[in-house]
C-alpha cells in the first residue's frame, strides 16, 4: 500500500514515505504566504500569526514524521520570503536573523520539531505508566534485535549504518535518538536505575563497527539469522585470533546455506586481521576482556586406559609445545604409551582446525617399534615418541584411521579451543560459544557495573551529619542558602541547617548544625532546596520534621512534594531544579517523614535563622563543608538528560530552545558582516553589549510630534537595515539589478566615490551632518547621566569621562568603534554608567535605547533622506521608475559577476584563545542567562551584577 491514509487525525504511510506529509506542509505554508502577502500587516504581526497559528498546525501534521533540516527549510521558504518582504529586508539576508528571538523571533520549523521530539522522548522514557515503560523498553529491544545493535541504543554514537533502512525511517524513537546525537544533549540511563541495562552481556566490539558500511547493510539479515552481534563471538577463547569460517560453521546448530566463505566474513577478515598473520587481530580490536565462548573444549584424559582402543592424543613437551600422535602401544603399569608422532602448524593458525601430517623423523624419535598392523603403513611410524598417560588427553578426530596413502588428518577442534586446557594442567574454565546460532546462548540483559564517580546520596549526607535524637520524634530545623559570584567562574552555592531543641533555654537550644555546598545550575532557590535536602537526609525515619525557611519557593516546592501525582505530571518537569526536588520527594517517601514547612522573615534579626544564614555564607570557604555533587537521581527517574556531562534540571523544551538560540547567535556572529566585533575586545574602550543591542533593536519609542505612529514600521526597518548592513546602496544595487545600475555609477551626492555602506557616512556632502549627529548623541547621553547623578546625589564626573573617552565619537574608515555604533552594536559602557549611578537595569536599557532611537531618526532625516533624494533625481533622469525597480529582473540576463566595492579596511586576523566555550554550558555552571556569557564575541564578559570582568570563551 503506497498511498497515505489518515488514522485518528494523523497521516501514515505503510512504505514509510514522507512525501505526502511534505506536500501537505508545503501547501499550508504557501497558502499562508499567499493570503498574507497583500494584507496590510507589519512584520511583527506576520511573525505572530505564523508562530501562533501556522506552527501548531504544522506540528500536528508532522508529529510522527521526522524531517531533515533541508526539508524543513524547503517547506518554509515561502514564509521566510514573506517575512523579509514585510521587513523590507533583501532576500540575501541570512535566515539566522529571522530565527533569533531577540530579533524577529520567527520559529524555525526544524528546531521546533527537535524541541518537540526530544521533550517527548524524555517524557516517554520517564513515564509513570507501567504500560508506557514496558512499551518503551520493548521498542528499544526490538530496534536492537532488528538492527543488530548489542549495546544500549542510548550508547550508539553514529546511526549511519541504519539510516537508510526502512525500519529506521519508520521508527520514531530511533530517528529521535539519531537527531539527539547531532546536539550535545544525551539521554542516558540513571546510574542506580531499576530498569535493566539493555546492553547484551559477555561480549565486546559490536560487529557493525568491524564491517564496511555497505557490507553490513547488505548482510544485515544474514547476520541477524546467525545471531552475530559482537566480534568476540567469532574469536578464539584467548581473544587474539579470528576463528576460521569452517570452525564457525561447524559449531552452528543450524547449518544455514553451504559452507562457502560468505562475503561478510571476507570483509571482517580484511578489516580486522593482519594480512601476513592468518587470523591475528589488529591492535585496535584487541582487548583485555577475554571473549566468553562455549567453543572452549575439555579433552578426555587418557587414564585409565579404555581397553585396547588406540586414540589420537595431545601432550606437551618440556618446552610447553604441543605434541600430537596416535597411540600404538600402551604400558598401563608405567602409565605411558608410545605414539606415532605427527606434526601440525596449529601454533601459527590457532583459529583453524588442527591439521596433522606424519613426522618424517625428528630428535624426539625413539627406537622403532615392532608394532605392525594391516591398516598401518610402515612409513607411518618413522617417528615415535613415549608420552605420559597422566599428561596426555584424547584428541577428537574427524577420521582416526591411518592408511597407506594418508598424508594428513584433521581434528574436530582448533588449537585455540584446547590451548588453555592443555597448557594449564588444571581445571578447565567454562566458556560460552559464539552466540550466533549456537545452542544454550542467551542475551538476557544485565545491570553493568558503572564506572561513574561516586554519587553523594541521601545516606551519604546523613552519614556525614548527626542530629540529637528526640524522644517525641519531633525535629526542628532552620535552613538557609547562599549564592555568591553569580555569572563568574567563582560562583558558589552554600547551604546550612541548624537543629533546634525546644524548651531547653536559649543558650542550649542549638543542638547541632551542618553546612555544605552544591554545584551546577546556580540560583538562590537551589541553595535553599539543598539545605532542606541535607536536613531531611539527617532526620531519622518515621519522624515529624519542622522546616523553617525564609524562601517561599522552597515552601511551595515542599508542598508540591506532598502531592502524590506531582512527579507524574508534566508540570513537574517545568519546575526549576526538578531533579533535586525529585530526590527530596523520594526521600520523604522512603523515610516516611511528615514535613511541616514554616515561613520566617529574612534578615529580621531572628537569631536561629540568622545563624543558619551565617552557616550558608561561610560554607563557601569552610573546610568542613559537605559537597553535594551529582545527587542520586535514580530515585525517581530511570533516564536523565544531560548536556555535555551536566545533568539538565530545567524545563527540557525551554532548554532545547535556548540551545538553538545559542546556535543562531553564533551563526550570526560568524557572518562576515559581524566579524568586526572580534576587534572590539578592550573593556576600557569598546566592547559590544549584546543584551543592550537587542533591546535597542526591539525597543518601541514613544510617539511625539517629531516621531509619528505612521513612521514606526519605517523606523524599525531602518534600524535593522543599519544593524545588518543591508541598506540599498548603489554598490548593492549593482549586484541585484545590473540591468538598471551600471558598474561605474558613483555616489549621486558627491559624484566622486563609489557608494558603499561606509560612504554614506564619509561622503563629503554628509560628513559634517554625521559629526553633528554624533555630537548630539554624546550630549544627550551626558545629560541623562547628569540627571541620574543628581537624582542619586553622587558624583557623576567619572561616568561622563568614561563615556566621552570612548573612541566611537569620531567617525573614520579605520575606526571600528564608530562603525559599531552606527551599526547599532552598542557598548557596555553606555549601560554600566547608569547602573553604577543606581538606575534600575531595565530603566537604563530603555534610556540608552531611546537615545539611540533618536540617533536613528536623525540619521534618517539628515543623511538617508537627502541621499535618497539625490539618487531619485538621477533615476528620474534615467527613466527608472518605482514600478521598474520593483519589477522582476529580465529573464536570460547573465548572472552578475560584479564584486561590490567596500571602503572598509581588511580585518586583521585575531587569534582568539576563546574559541571553544559553550555559552549554554557556562550558564548551567556559572548562572545567568546564556546571553550574558557573550562578551563582545571574543572579549571579556562584563557581569553587571558584580561589576567585574570575567574572561569567557566563544566557539565557532
Amino acid at each position: 500500500m503506497s498511498s497515505s491514509f489518515r488514522f485518528l487525525g494523523v497521516w501514515f504511510n505503510i512504505n514509510g514515505s514522507r512525501n505526502f506529509i511534505r506536500q501537505q506542509l508545503k501547501r499550508e505554508c504557501n497558502s499562508f504566504s499567499a493570503i498574507l502577502r497583500p494584507a496590510k500587516l507589519t512584520v511583527q504581526q506576520v511573525v505572530y500569526l505564523y508562530n501562533t497559528v501556522l506552527i501548531p498546525k504544522l506540528d500536528y501534521r508532522m508529529q510522527v514524521t521526522h524531517l531533515s533540516e533541508a526539508e524543513c527549510s524547503t517547506i518554509t521558504s515561502s514564509v521566510r520570503a514573506l517575512v523579509k518582504y514585510k521587513a523590507k529586508l533583501s532576500r540575501s539576508i541570512p535566515n539566522v536573523v529571522l530565527y533569533l528571538t531577540h530579533a524577529l523571533g520567527l520559529i524555525n520549523l526544524f528546531s521546533f520539531q527537535q524541541q518537540s521530539y526530544f521533550t517527548n522522548l524524555f517524557l516517554l522514557a520517564n513515564s509513570s505508566s507501567v504500560f508506557m515503560k514496558s512499551l518503551f523498553d520493548y521498542r528499544l529491544r526490538f530496534i536492537q534485535f532488528y538492527c543488530l545493535i548489542p549495546i544500549s541504543l542510548l550508547m550508539v554514537l553514529d546511526w549511519t549504518c541504519w539510516s537508510s533502512l526502512l525500519i529506521f525511517k519508520q521508527d520514531y524513537i530511533a530517528n529521535t535518538l539519531a537527531s539527539l546525537l547531532l546536539t550535545p544533549f544525551r539521554l542516558s540511563r540513571a546510574d542506580l536505575s531499576t530498569v535493566p541495562d539493555l546492553t547484551y552481556p559477555n561480549g565486546h566490539t559490536p560487529i557493525y563497527q568491524c564491517l564496511s558500511l555497505d557490507v553490513f547493510k547488505a548482510n544485515l539479515t544474514r547476520l541477524r539469522k546467525r545471531g552475530i552481534f559482537y566480534l568476540s563471538q567469532l574469536l578464539t577463547p584467548q581473544g587474539t585470533h579470528l576463528l576460521a569460517w569452517s570452525v564457525i560453521y561447524a559449531n552452528s546448530v543450524q547449518k544455514r546455506g553451504n559452507a562457502r566463505l560468505p562475503n561478510w566474513y571476507k570483509n571482517l577478515s580484511a578489516n580486522g586481521t593482519i594480512p601476513d598473520k592468518p587470523g591475528l587481530l589488529k591492535d585496535r580490536f584487541m582487548t583485555k576482556q577475554r571473549p566468553v565462548s562455549q567453543i572452549a573444549n575439555e579433552l578426555a584424559p587418557c587414564t585409565p586406559p579404555s581397553g585396547y582402543k588406540k586414540n589420537w592424543i595431545v601432550t606437551m613437551n618440556d618446552n610447553g609445545l604441543p605434541l600430537f600422535g596416535k597411540q600404538i602401544q600402551i604400558q598401563p603399569k608405567r602409565s605411558t604409551c608410545t605414539i606415532v608422532h605427527w606434526t601440525s602448524d596449529c601454533l601459527s593458525r590457532p583459529s583453524n582446525l588442527i591439521t596433522l601430517q606424519p613426522c618424517p623423523g625428528c630428535n624426539l624419535n625413539i627406537n622403532k617399534s615392532s608394532y605392525s598392523k594391516k591398516t598401518v603403513a610402515t612409513g607411518s611410524v618413522s617417528c615415535s615418541y613415549s608420552a605420559s598417560l597422566c599428561q596426555s588427553w584424547i584428541l577428537p578426530m574427524k577420521k582416526s584411521s591411518i592408511l597407506n596413502h594418508t598424508s594428513s588428518l584433521t581434528a574436530m577442534v582448533t588449537w585455540a579451543e584446547i590451548m588453555d586446557f592443555a597448557t594449564s594442567f588444571c581445571n578447565p574454565s567454562v566458556r560460552l560459544m559464539p552466540a550466533a546460532d549456537i545452542p544454550h546462548t542467551s542475551f538476557d540483559t544485565v545491570d553493568k557495573v558503572s564506572l561513574t564517580p561516586h554519587l553523594l546520596t541521601a545516606g551519604d549526607v546523613a552519614a556525614l551529619s548527626s542530629v540529637v535524637p528526640s524522644s517525641d520524634s519531633q525535629y526542628i530545623f532552620y535552613t538557609d542558602g547562599s549564592l555568591i559570584n553569580l555569572g563568574t567562574c567563582d560562583v558558589s552555592m552554600g547551604w546550612g541547617w541548624v537543629q533546634i531543641v525546644k524548651d531547653s533555654g536559649f543558650l542550649n537550644s542549638i543542638a547541632t548544625y551542618k553546612r555544605g555546598i552544591i554545584h551546577d545550575w546556580p540560583s538562590s532557590s537551589r541553595a535553599e532546596a539543598a539545605a532542606i535536602y541535607a536536613a531531611l537526609s539527617a532526620s531519622p525515619a518515621n519522624s515529624v520534621v519542622h522546616i523553617y525557611t525564609d524562601s517561599q519557593s522552597s515552601i511551595e516546592g515542599l508542598k508540591h512534594c506532598f502531592l502524590s501525582d506531582y512527579s507524574n505530571s508534566r508540570l513537574y518537569y517545568k519546575t526549576t531544579n526538578f531533579e533535586l526536588w525529585a530526590v527530596i520527594q523520594q526521600l520523604i517517601m522512603d523515610k516516611q517523614l511528615s514535613v511541616l514547612p514554616h515561613k520566617v522573615k529574612a534578615h529580621s534579626n531572628f537569631y536561629w535563622n540568622d545563624f543558619a544564614d551565617s552557616l550558608a555564607n561561610t560554607a563557601h570557604t569552610s573546610d568542613d563543608a559537605i559537597l553535594i555533587f551529582r545527587l542520586d537521581f535514580a530515585a525517581v527517574h530511570d533516564y536523565i538528560m544531560s548536556y555535555d556531562d551536566v545533568v539538565c534540571e530545567s524545563n527540557p523544551r525551554h532548554l532545547f530552545k535556548q540551545y538553538h538560540q545559542m546556535l543562531y547567535m553564533k551563526d550570526l556572529l560568524a557572518l562576515s558582516r559581524f566579524r568586526f566585533t572580534s576587534l572590539l575586545t578592550d573593556p576600557s574602550r569598546y566592547v559590544v553589549d549584546w543584551a543592550l543591542t537587542w533591546h535597542m533593536l526591539m525597543f518601541q519609542p514613544k510617539f511625539d510630534n517629531s516621531f509619528t505612529k505612521e513612521n514606526v514600521s519605517r523606523h524599525h526597518t531602518l534600524k535593522f537595515q543599519l544593524f545588518l548592513e543591508d541598506l540599498p546602496t548603489l554598490e548593492s544595487l549593482k549586484r541585484t539589478r545590473p540591468d538598471l545600475y551600471v558598474e561605474i555609477l558613483t555616489c549621486r551626492s558627491c559624484e566622486d566615490h563609489l557608494e558603499d555602506f561606509m560612504h554614506l557616512f564619509l561622503c563629503k556632502k554628509r560628513c559634517v551632518k554625521l559629526h553633528q549627529i554624533l555630537t548630539s548623541y554624546l550630549h544627550h547621553l551626558t545629560q541623562k547621566i547628569k540627571e541620574a547623578g543628581d537624582n542619586a546625589n553622587c558624583d557623576y564626573s567619572s561616568s561622563i569621562n568614561r563615556v566621552t573617552s570612548l573612541p566611537c565619537w569620531t567617525f573614520s574608515s579605520n575606526n571600528w568603534s564608530s562603525y559599531s555604533l552606527v551599526r547599532g552594536c552598542l557598548p557596555n559602557a553606555f549601560l554600566e554608567v547608569f547602573v553604577n549611578l543606581g538606575i534600575p537595569h531595565l530603566t537604563a536599557l530603555n534610556v540608552v535605547a531611546t537615545i539611540h532611537n533618536n540617533f536613528i531618526n536623525k540619521f534618517h532625516k539628515r543623511i538617508w533622506n537627502p541621499r535618497s533624494y539625490d539618487k531619485g533625481l538621477w533615476e528620474h533622469t534615467m527613466n527608472i521608475s518605482s514600478k521598474l525597480k520593483q519589477s522582476s529582473r529580465p529573464k536570460g540576463l547573465p548572472k552578475s559577476s560584479y564584486l561590490p566595492y567596500s571602503s572598509l579596511p581588511p580585518l586583521t586576523h585575531v587569534d582568539s584563545r576563546d574559541s571553544r566555550t559553550d555559552w549554554l554550558k557556562n550558564s548551567m555552571q556559572y548562572g545567568l542567562y546564556w546571553f550574558n556569557h557573550i562578551s563582545g564575541f571574543m572579549g571579556h564578559l562584563t557581569v553587571l551584577l558584580n561589576n567585574c570582568f570575567c574572561r569567557m570563551e566563544c566557539r565557532f
